[in-house]
């Protein structure tokens, strides 16, 4: 399992920010930049979940949040290249601090 790492990392530092680079340089159709955007944001926070290992019973919250985060982060960057989606906006809004009473 330790070429998990190697894979996540290279998804989030190279793959991500060249993708985000091509949507926002291409001439696709607004549909074809929101399904890639919705793919790599997916991927994103799916990486940024397996960098803490592979989820069991005691876990599985911890996981779950952090890849919530991850698509939370990838899906900003693909915003501020002006790419929208109600779903992801949804998910965006989502807090996942912990408020004290």
């Amino acid at each position: 399992m330790d070429y998990i790492y190697p894979i996540c990392t290279l998804i989030l530092v190279l793959v991500l920010p060249f993708v985000i680079n091509l949507v926002k340089n291409s001439t696709w159709d607004s549909s074809v930049k929101l399904w890639v955007a919705i793919i790599f944001s997916g991927l994103a926070g799916l990486a940024t979940g397996l960098i803490g290992g592979i989820p069991d019973a005691s876990t599985l919250v911890t996981w779950v949040l952090s890849v919530v985060g991850g698509v939370q982060v990838a899906y900003t960057a693909f915003k501020s290249a002006g790419v929208t989606s109600t779903w992801l906006d949804a998910l965006e809004d989502i807090d996942l601090s912990k408020k004290s009473s």
